[in-house]
């Protein structure tokens, strides 16, 4: 897993390479997010994807080879159009404290 830490607003990101599960009106398919904060996600989709910005989205990802995966409901804030992927910036919403301590410390163990 390629992490990287990344400062941006008032949350601190961590930069990954992990696979996740997106689930939109219906519809799974696997993305891959490029960071991660405690409040959100920023994940490439396919071009060929229908987009969803304004739109709730159910994502489902591990962090430190945890067994039990994340699952977050989250709001697309921005969806960016690229050369050959849409930018997906999602903020999560309703993320159960646990869930949100696991990604906290996931970018705590990138500091080291």
């Amino acid at each position: 897993m390629d992490t990287q830490l990344l400062e941006r607003r008032n949350t601190v990101r961590a930069k990954i390479d992990i696979p996740v599960v997106e689930e939109f009106q219906a519809k799974e398919q696997e993305v891959v997010a490029n960071n991660i904060s405690e409040h959100g996600m920023q994940y490439s989709r396919p071009l060929s994807s229908e987009q969803c910005q304004g739109k709730e989205v159910f994502l489902t990802f591990s962090l430190l080879d945890r067994l039990k995966p994340i699952k977050a409901l989250g709001w697309v804030v921005e969806e960016k159009e690229k050369e050959d992927h849409y930018e997906t910036h999602v903020t999560f919403m309703f993320l159960p404290t646990k869930d949100e301590e696991i990604i906290r410390d996931f970018i705590i163990s990138q500091k080291r």
